[in-house]
């Protein structure tokens, strides 16, 4: 583990990256745009299942 930790270091280091931590920055949050409201298209009523025609004796 030791090794890793040197190479890490030494990549770093010749990337010129600082050896301590790094900075946190807060996000700042988008506006959000509203979107266009969509008018829901009205649902007819559905179709009642036709009614069964009576038996003929």
């Amino acid at each position: 583990m030791a090794a890793l930790q040197e190479s890490v270091s030494k990549v770093k280091a010749s990337r010129g990256e600082a050896a301590g931590p790094a900075e946190v920055h807060e996000l700042v949050k988008p506006k959000r745009k509203t979107a266009a409201k969509k008018t829901t298209a009205k649902k007819t009523a559905a179709k009642k299942a036709a009614s069964r025609r009576p038996r003929t004796a």
